[in-house]
């Protein structure tokens, strides 16, 4: 069993690691989706958006911190985001820091950067296997895992090559499945953003404020039912 975590009265801003974003906050009664529930330790690993670009208050708006503040009270948010990340810089400079957060749920979405920069699959697929064997070994946690979604909606999908979409997704879903992770389909749901261009800052590029709430919702209904969490 683990030890408590500390009251979320006492709870304290973490100091920072450099390079990295690490934020512990309380989530308070309205904010707890079940105050009888645990708290959690929720762990982010990610890049931009998990920063919060685009967003009007990128530290409090990003969708990992309003995923948290969903979570039971007093639950912490260890968040690993970088900006610009690809997933095999985030094996070397986030994983060891995710393992050694013991968390309970551990959230990864590192596929836009890798397939924008025209990474090959095949070492994406590896590196995201070692991820996942690494943390499945290692932690207990639920591990969620969102694959590339639809950049055909957005602005700027003309900075991308859209042919290979679909087969990065079917890789990255065999991947998580084989790891009795959760695959989080973003290629799906990410097409709301015909229909909500709000979803999307004036970068044309990253999510707004209203797109990372939204997002947050979508990790969470994937969340809910495996942390025995209302939905």
């Amino acid at each position: 069993m683990k030890p408590p975590l500390a009251m979320p009265g006492r709870r304290r801003l973490l100091a920072a690691i450099p390079g990295l974003v690490l934020a512990s906050l309380a989530c308070r009664g309205s904010n707890a989706e079940s105050s009888a529930a645990r708290p959690l330790t929720y762990v982010a690993l990610g890049a931009s958006d998990s920063v919060g670009v685009g967003a009007a208050a990128p530290e409090q708006d990003s969708w990992p911190a309003v995923l948290h503040r969903r979570l039971p009270a007093g639950s912490r948010l260890v968040n690993l985001g970088i900006s610009g990340s690809l997933l095999r810089q985030a094996l070397d400079q986030q994983l060891p820091v995710a393992i050694d957060s013991t968390p309970d749920l551990a959230t990864i979405w590192l596929a836009v950067n890798d397939y924008g920069a025209r990474v090959p699959l095949e070492p994406y697929l590896a590196d995201l296997n070692t991820m996942l064997g690494e943390l499945r070994a290692k932690t207990r946690a639920t591990i969620l895992v969102g694959n590339v979604p639809d950049l055909s909606a957005i602005p700027a999908a003309g900075r991308f090559d859209l042919r290979f979409v679909d087969r990065w997704n079917a890789g990255i879903d065999e991947v998580v499945r084989r790891h009795e992770a959760t695959p989080v389909d973003l290629r799906t749901t990410w097409q709301e953003v015909r229909e909500h261009p709000e979803y999307i800052s004036s970068d044309g590029f990253h999510p707004s404020t209203a797109g990372y709430r939204r997002l947050a919702e979508v990790f969470y209904a994937a969340a809910a039912p495996r942390l025995g969490l209302q939905v």
